[in-house]
């Protein structure tokens, strides 16, 4: 058998961007997987904030403040930008009722604060692949991710897109 990975230390701190490089095979997705719970390392430890975490699923990444945003985009494209990225967490209205006008509000909010323009009322249909990838990152940060992981976030980019991107 092959190893994906091992005897991998990875450290992170508030503010720092890191990359992933390495051939086809090399381990990065993995790795990435391991990170946000789609796989369970078979051995070692992982920590979150100097504590020793379990993470068995993406519920429980979520929880810890992990977020991904995959190479192939989750989003309902008959949705609005609002909708999606309020998907599963949706503001409500008298308890029953999703509040749009609130998601509206609140999508515009992260627009603003992380400076990602996108119209919180557009069709994901309509908006362009580079717009996508600032919905879901937007909604990754909306469930409130302090570690954003990006699975080849540039590979659907177009150079514009990808300078937006790193900027």
């Amino acid at each position: 058998g092959i190893i994906a990975n091992d005897n991998i230390t990875l450290q992170l701190r508030h503010g720092e961007i890191h990359a992933l490089l390495g051939e086809n095979g090399a381990g990065k997705s993995t790795l990435m997987s391991v990170l946000f719970g789609l796989y369970q390392a078979e051995e070692g430890i992982i920590k979150k904030d100097g504590v020793e975490v379990k993470i068995n699923d993406p519920n429980d990444a979520n929880a810890l403040g992990i977020g991904m945003v995959h190479q192939h985009f989750m989003l309902v494209p008959s949705f609005t930008v609002a909708q999606n990225i309020a998907l599963s967490n949706e503001p409500r209205k008298l308890g029953i009722f999703c509040d749009f006008a609130k998601a509206e509000a609140e999508t515009q909010a992260l627009v603003q604060e992380y400076g990602l323009t996108v119209d919180p009322r557009a069709k994901v249909e309509d908006i362009s692949v580079g717009l996508q990838q600032r919905v879901e990152i937007l909604k990754t940060l909306r469930r409130g991710a302090d570690v954003l992981i990006l699975d080849e976030p540039t590979a659907v980019l177009t150079p514009q897109e990808t300078d937006e991107l790193f900027g």
